[in-house]
C-alpha cells in the first residue's frame, strides 16, 4: 500500500513540474511576443485631452493625459512614451507648471529611449534624442546619438540618417551635437 501511494506522489508532483515549465514558456512566449492588442491604444486619450486643453479644461486634459500614459507605459512600445512626453510639454506651457511638465515629458523620453534601445529601433533612439534636445539636454542628446551610431553599426545610409537628423540643441545636426 506504501508503494502505490509512493507513486500517486511522485506523479502528481511530475505533472506539477511540468504544469510549472509550460507555465513559464507561456510568460517568455507572451512577454517575447509583439503587443498587437495595444498598438496605438494611448492615441484616443490623448486626441480627448488636447481636445479639453483647446477647451481649456486642464483638469479634464490632466485626467485623460494620466490615462493615455498608463496605457503608454503598458504598450511597451516607445512610440507612446514619446507622445505622452509631447503632451506633458504642451500640458504644462498651457497649465503654467511648465518645470513639473518638462520632468515628466523627460521621464516618459527616457523611458521611450530605454525600449527604443532594447527593441533595436534606430528611429526610436534618434525620436528620443530629438526630444532630449528639444529640452536642452545636450549631454543627454549626444548619448542617445552615440547609441544610434553604435546601432547603425556600418549601415552607411543610416549613419546618414542619423547625421542629417535635426536636433533642437542650437539648431544642430547629428554631427555638430556630438
Amino acid at each position: 500500500m506504501k508503494r502505490w501511494y509512493m507513486l500517486i506522489l511522485l506523479s502528481g508532483a511530475a505533472l506539477l513540474g511540468l504544469l510549472i515549465l509550460a507555465l513559464v514558456a507561456v510568460e517568455v512566449l507572451v512577454a517575447a511576443s509583439p503587443r498587437g492588442t495595444a498598438s496605438r491604444a494611448w492615441t484616443p486619450p490623448l486626441a480627448r485631452a488636447d481636445e479639453a486643453l483647446r477647451d481649456g479644461d486642464l483638469a479634464t486634459a490632466l485626467a485623460w493625459w494620466r490615462e493615455a500614459r498608463l496605457t503608454a507605459l503598458r504598450s511597451g512600445q516607445w512610440e507612446g512614451l514619446i507622445e505622452i512626453g509631447d503632451a506633458s510639454r504642451r500640458l504644462g506651457e498651457a497649465g503654467g507648471f511648465r518645470q513639473d511638465a518638462e520632468t515628466q515629458a523627460r521621464e516618459a523620453y527616457l523611458g521611450a529611449h530605454l525600449r527604443a534601445q532594447r527593441q533595436r529601433s534606430l528611429e526610436g533612439v534618434l525620436r528620443a534624442a530629438v526630444a532630449f534636445g528639444e529640452l536642452g539636454d545636450r549631454e543627454v542628446t549626444v548619448q542617445a546619438i552615440r547609441i544610434a551610431e553604435r546601432q547603425a553599426g556600418p549601415d552607411v545610409k543610416a549613419l546618414d540618417h542619423i547625421r542629417r537628423a535635426p536636433f533642437a540643441v542650437c539648431g544642430q545636426t547629428a554631427v555638430q551635437a556630438a
